[in-house]
C-alpha cells in the first residue's frame, strides 16, 4: 500500500514510501527479578530496503499526544494523517505478530489512540 507523504510546511513536498512496522524487542536488567522487556516500533519504508536499518523512517511515538506534533519526526513525515496511519500500521503489525509481549505492546498502543474521540484528534493536530 503505497503512501504519500506530506513534508513539512516550509518544502511542501510529496514522499511516496510503502510504510511498516519492524518491531525490536530487548530485555535490559541484571537478574530475573529487575530483568525488564522493552519493546520499540519503527516506521521502515519497504520501497528503500528490504533490510532494516537501511530501510529505517522513524520511530513511532509511545504517547498519543506525540503523533501529531511537527516537532517530532512521525508528525513531520505524516503530518495530519498520522494518527490514521499509526493505526493502520499498528492493526496490520497486529495481525501478523506472535510474540507475546510485542502483542502487549501493540494493544496498549491501539488502546491509547482508541481513547482520543475525533473531536480531540483534530485538536492535537491543529494545536502543533
Amino acid at each position: 500500500m503505497p503512501r504519500s507523504c506530506s513534508g513539512s510546511k516550509k518544502n511542501r513536498m510529496k514522499i511516496i514510501m510503502m510504510p511498516s512496522l519492524y518491531l525490536l524487542k530487548k530485555h535490559s536488567g541484571r537478574s530475573e527479578y529487575s530483568r525488564k522487556t522493552e519493546v520499540q516500533v519503527v516506521v521502515v519504508d519497504l520501497d528503500k530496503s528490504k533490510q532494516y536499518p537501511l530501510n529505517f523512517v522513524c520511530i513511532l511515538p509511545q504517547a498519543t499526544a506525540s503523533l501529531g506534533k511537527p516537532s517530532h519526526i512521525f508528525g513531520k513525515v505524516f503530518g495530519e494523517s498520522s494518527l490514521e496511519v499509526a493505526n493502520k500500521l499498528l492493526h496490520r503489525a497486529l495481525k501478523k505478530e506472535k510474540d507475546e509481549d510485542i502483542r502487549n505492546e501493540l494493544t496498549k498502543r491501539l488502546r491509547a489512540l482508541k481513547t482520543y474521540s475525533d473531536s480531540q484528534i483534530k485538536m492535537l493536530t491543529k494545536k502543533f
